[in-house]
């Protein structure tokens, strides 16, 4: 904690203060050098001595006034006109010392204290990044991209009319879809006059897509959802229709990718979520990726919950007729 001392026999750091500058650059070096227990220690140490006051490292005196004999050495004048010329003399010289004393303190000093906060900024960045390597590796430690995983796309077919139905035949604004799946809804908003934005990560399907809807209403991109919709400026589509990813994806990841779905359709505009049952996804999926994604589907109930959390109230929760696909719909400000 700031102000505790290392705890290897060394002064505290706020106990610092009083010491000879030499005194303190060297401990401040034995604290560098030294190891230290955890990440998290020395990331805070490193913050502690980017914020620390640089009055302990030194600084030129404050400027003492003008000299004490100053009106005795301008009554040493017998003209009168001369007096205060005199006083205004004496008063630049002292100040033009100071002035020139100030300049080249506030060099070195300033040479000095750059290095120091370069070298503490260093670490505090180096520290930084190994503490942020390390969340990285215990969430995601084999770092599995989507296509190296054998993922079946869910059967959205009986979602098709209803989510036309929802967002018009004219949106006005561009709807994202994304995943593809077998492209049955891409194709449906197409033949509808809409025009779409097609997300997907695999390359296969984007192709596919190309070979079979492409044209001037279709903007295909290969890339992961929540990164398409973070390219996308705030309230530039009518509606955000997402399925598969949000199947696999972490809390975390999901809540980002409604975040940016509630972004980028701004209010008014829809969020579809087409969502596989859980009891169906872990039925119909091999052990090794079950084991391996980093997330399983929510249950419809909790994805209305997250919505209304997110700026999407009011979401309707639809059952499908047949198949393990629910449709979840809401409006954005609603």
């Amino acid at each position: 904690m700031p102000g505790d001392s290392p705890g290897d026999g060394t002064p505290p750091v706020d106990a610092r203060a009083g010491l000879p500058p030499d005194e303190r650059a060297l401990l401040e070096a034995f604290d560098r050098l030294a190891p230290q227990g955890t990440l998290r220690w020395n990331f805070d140490d490193a913050v502690r001595r980017l914020a620390e006051s640089t009055a302990s490292h030194g600084r030129l005196s404050p400027w003492g006034g003008l000299p004490p004999d100053l009106w005795e050495r301008g009554r040493s004048t017998k003209a009168s006109e001369r007096v205060l010329g005199d006083v205004v003399k004496i008063v630049a010289q002292d100040l033009s010392e100071y002035t020139d004393r100030a300049v080249a303190e506030s060099a070195r000093l300033g040479d000095e204290s750059l290095a120091r906060l370069r070298g503490t900024t260093f670490d505090a960045v180096r520290f930084l990044s190994a503490r942020v390597d390390r969340l990285e590796r215990a969430l995601d430690p084999l770092g599995i991209a989507v296509g190296e995983l054998d993922l079946a796309a869910p059967d959205t077919s009986s979602w098709i009319g209803p989510i036309v139905e929802r967002i018009g035949t004219d949106p006005g604004q561009p709807v994202v879809v994304g995943e593809l799946g077998d492209l049955a809804l891409l194709r449906a908003l197409t033949d509808a006059g809409i025009v779409v934005d097609a997300v997907d990560p695999r390359g296969a399907t984007v192709w596919a897509a190309e070979a079979e809807v492409a044209g001037d209403r279709v903007t295909l991109v290969l890339d992961e959802v929540v990164q398409h919709l973070r390219t996308l400026a705030p309230a530039s589509r009518s509606a955000v229709v997402l399925s598969g990813c949000v199947d696999r994806a972490s809390l975390v990841g999901n809540v980002d990718l409604v975040d940016e779905a509630v972004r980028v359709v701004g209010p008014g505009g829809t969020v579809a979520l087409l969502v596989t049952d859980p009891g169906a996804w872990a039925a119909d999926l091999g052990p090794v990726i079950a084991d391996l994604l980093p997330g399983r589907p929510l249950h419809p109930e909790t994805w209305r919950l997250v919505l209304a959390h997110r700026g999407a109230s009011d979401a309707e929760w639809m059952t499908p007729g047949e198949g393990s696909v629910h449709a979840v719909v809401a409006e954005v400000g609603g």
